[in-house]
């Protein structure tokens, strides 16, 4: 296979890498070649960044405890990823049948395809957010969980309950505040303890703007998954990163990855529009820069 030449690229004041170890003709040539990958190239290296770190995570607990069982290796992950809280919930929950460890390694999209035909089963408006969706649209990065957004009634969520009880922790209780509040709540798949975050869609513009955009990804698989536009996960992004100061650098990255794959596609009148309503004109002018756009 004949690599590229890093290219000699003049790029617009401002321009801004990814990492400071990284220089700019470097990070310019990664762009070029992530903008050339199909969208199931790219679903690929989604699968394998998220795989690879649980891997890891497993081989560090086994190399620390080489004579552990299975059953405590597992534990210990659960510990590890969630919180020593989950490991009794989830052991009483979890079939002896699941302990083996081919589950514990997790495909973030294999889940949300999951997740997906349950929602289009009981008719719920889904879309795909957080990092998996800015991986698909700009530069790939592992996710310690799957972020969702559904527009789903009362009665809906006991059918949810109903169906998602075999193989996720789901607490009724919890669903259902989320849904009168309009705010998130979590279940977790009982074979791979992997968390996902549910948020269940606002009733002010951006949220129903967002839920109208969302964009259908075809992955590997000939079903796909509904995600949000480019647009969307940008100003989305944008208000987390405004919000968080823990996770502000993550988020920024994944902003300036998804600008620069996307270029000059994106609809920066949109962007503009509601960059001024959300309030975060000065982050999306100073993200555009960075991203040479």
């Amino acid at each position: 296979m004949i690599m590229p030449p890093i290219p000699v690229t003049k790029v617009k004041l401002g321009y801004t890498p990814q990492s400071e170890d990284t220089s700019i003709d470097v990070d310019v040539l990664m762009f070029q070649l992530l903008r050339q990958l199909t969208p199931q190239q790219k679903a690929q290296r989604v699968r394998h960044f998220n795989q690879a770190t649980r891997k890891l995570t497993l081989t560090g607990i086994k190399n620390q405890y080489p004579n552990a069982s299975l059953s405590w290796v597992r534990q210990e992950l659960i510990r590890r990823c969630l919180g020593q809280e989950w490991i009794e919930i989830l052991e009483l929950k979890t079939k002896i049948s699941q302990t083996e460890e081919k589950f514990m390694v997790i495909d973030p999209l294999e889940l949300a395809e999951q997740i997906a035909t349950i929602f289009e089963t009981l008719n719920i408006p889904y879309l795909v957010g957080g990092s998996v969706a800015s991986s698909l649209l700009g530069e790939s990065r592992s996710t310690q969980d799957l972020d969702l957004v559904i527009s789903i009634s009362l009665s809906k969520a006991q059918q949810l309950i109903r169906v998602m009880e075999a193989e996720f922790y789901i607490s009724e209780s919890a669903v259902v505040e989320a849904v009168i509040a309009k705010r998130s709540f979590n279940i977790i798949n009982l074979a791979s303890m992997e968390k996902v975050d549910i948020f269940v869609l606002g009733d002010d513009a951006f949220s129903r703007s967002k839920m109208s955009r969302r964009q259908m990804y075809r992955t590997e698989s000939e079903k796909g998954i509904y995600i949000y536009s480019a647009e969307d996960i940008i100003l989305q992004k944008l208000c987390w990163y405004k919000l968080s100061a823990t996770e502000s650098q993550k988020q920024w990255r994944d902003v300036l990855g998804v600008l620069k794959v996307q270029g000059e596609h994106l609809d920066f009148n949109y962007l503009t529009q509601w960059a001024n309503t959300l309030n975060i004109k000065t982050l999306l002018e100073l993200a555009l820069k960075q991203a040479g756009l």
